[in-house]
């Protein structure tokens, strides 16, 4: 092999694991400000994601039902647009799946 060939490989092999290594980081980081704190209702819910509740699909309802065991009482559409918006979409933690006419969240492996 050509050796200016090979060096131009290295090179891309060498910027390819740094751009991996701060992929992995950024996703450490974004695990440890979702834990940071407990308060209202997105705290809430990083507790129960903390306690390992959503590591099984829970449909909304048992999500409400949990989050009103561990003393955090808000409305059914509160709950539905926190989870949506910043639990599946903004932070990327939880998935939303459909089984049959249910919609259940789990946590994102």
């Amino acid at each position: 092999m050509d050796p200016e060939v090979k060096k131009i490989l290295d090179d891309h092999e060498s910027r390819i694991k740094k751009l991996e290594n701060n992929l992995l980081i950024e996703k450490k980081n974004k695990i440890k400000e979702a834990t940071k704190g407990y308060k209202g209702l997105a705290g809430g819910i990083r507790f129960i994601i903390k306690s390992g509740f959503l590591n099984n699909p829970r449909s909304l309802n048992e999500i409400i039902n949990e989050l009103k065991r561990e003393g955090y009482h808000y409305s059914k559409s509160g709950v539905a647009s926190t989870l949506s918006e910043t639990f599946v979409k903004s932070q990327k933690i939880l998935n939303r799946i459909k089984e049959g006419k249910i919609w259940k969240y789990v946590l994102r492996k």
